[in-house]
């Protein structure tokens, strides 16, 4: 597959899986949804990854260190929100996390996080 494919193929995914978030909040399904949103921003940098270095993205899930490759310039607050945005891949995949984001993870809570995690998206696309 050639670059530009790669790229493609690797933002049609975030698009996707962004998509797929937003099905899991409406199914009321939030702590799988905030996962779903890290890993459509997680998608998006590494097609950004692909676009800037012609390079293979890295195998991490590390929002701030595939920012950092994409060379994308964050502000404070964007680091402080990738960083939380990254809490929710982690602790999704484990039970003892999973049961503590449950408790925070309502449907007001999850809005927000995925508008936040929407207007991120668009803002890097």
């Amino acid at each position: 597959m050639e670059t530009k494919d790669k790229i493609r193929f690797w933002k049609e995914e975030a698009k996707e899986t962004l998509s797929i978030a937003q099905d899991l909040y409406h199914l009321k399904h939030y702590v799988q949804a905030l996962f779903f949103g890290h890993l459509a921003i997680e998608k998006l940098l590494k097609a950004k990854i692909l676009e800037i270095t012609k390079k293979e993205p890295l195998y991490s899930h590390d929002l701030v260190v595939l920012a950092g490759h994409a060379k994308i310039r964050l502000s404070a607050q964007d680091l402080d929100f990738l960083t939380k945005v990254n809490v929710y891949n982690i602790r999704a995949r484990y039970e003892d996390y999973k049961k503590s984001l449950y408790k925070q993870a309502d449907k007001k809570f999850t809005r927000a996080e995925l508008m936040g995690i929407k207007i991120f998206f668009r803002r890097i696309k």
